[in-house]
């Protein structure tokens, strides 16, 4: 499932081109305030596998009216809104995520993001069924997969440009992983980047993402086809593709679908 949000308030508002650790921010701070507990169970705990942790939600942007802002800053890195209205999108798998999300949106509309006050216009919920079989999407936000080596300290981050090979085999990796974590089955889902588009775009399709001051990622924007039940296209529609959903990425659509 997922909401769409409008927020009014941002007129001549500025704000990072990268505020996704903000919008994950404020997406926790609204299910606190709905319940505190939860809230801070999936802060910090989450699904666990092991070491990992998974939080099973994903978010786009703030999308403004008809796209239209200004930039800002000296190298772009602020975008300023010169209408008031601007658009959101959370999706979830998980049914008491988006519980807390409507619990709050039933009794509250202010919101803080940044240091602007911000008002929740009206929200709708979303929802999608697939069948069996194969889904092409486009993404909303960059896939971001990486991989670590006794030789680098950080992540090294893949590149679907690079090696499209290479990074269908841990996309669909992570796809798998993420479903028998959440269901308790296997999985055989698979999850393919377009080679044509990449052939076309090269590295034009590479994504450099500041998450916060002095950490960046690397994302891949390109569609992708999903193969697999109904159930897992839904999971992953739901959910995001690749690392870091919680931080909205890996956001993906119905290829032709208006968003």
């Amino acid at each position: 499932m997922r909401v769409k949000l409008k927020i009014s308030g941002l007129k001549n508002k500025r704000i990072p081109r990268d505020h996704f650790h903000q919008l994950s921010s404020l997406i926790y701070d609204m299910i606190r305030k709905a319940n505190p507990d939860y809230s801070k169970w999936l802060h910090d705990e989450g699904f666990l596998d092991g070491s990992k942790s998974f939080k099973f939600f994903c978010f786009s942007k703030l999308l403004p009216e008809n796209n239209e802002y200004a930039k800002a800053g000296d190298n772009g890195e602020l975008m300023v809104f010169t209408r008031d209205i601007a658009t959101v999108y959370i999706t979830s798998p998980v049914r008491e995520i988006m519980q807390h999300l409507v619990d709050f949106l039933l009794l509250n509309r202010d919101i803080r993001l940044l240091n602007h006050n911000l008002v929740i216009q009206n929200a709708f919920a979303l929802s999608a069924k697939f069948e069996d079989g194969e889904e092409l999407f486009k993404c909303i936000t960059p896939i971001v997969l990486s991989t670590r080596s006794d030789d680098h300290k950080t992540p090294f981050y893949l590149r679907a440009y690079q090696d499209p090979v290479k990074f269908n085999e841990f996309l669909t990796r992570n796809a798998r992983e993420k479903f028998r974590i959440f269901s308790g089955e296997e999985s055989s889902v698979s999850v393919t980047v377009d080679s044509d588009y990449l052939e076309r775009t090269g590295r034009k399709s590479n994504m450099r993402i500041k998450i916060i001051e002095d950490i960046e990622v690397f994302g891949s924007l390109v569609p992708v086809k999903i193969s697999g039940t109904g159930e897992e296209i839904a999971f992953l529609y739901d959910t995001g593709i690749g690392e870091k959903n919680s931080l909205g990425m890996g956001m993906i659509e119905i290829a032709g679908k208006r968003f």
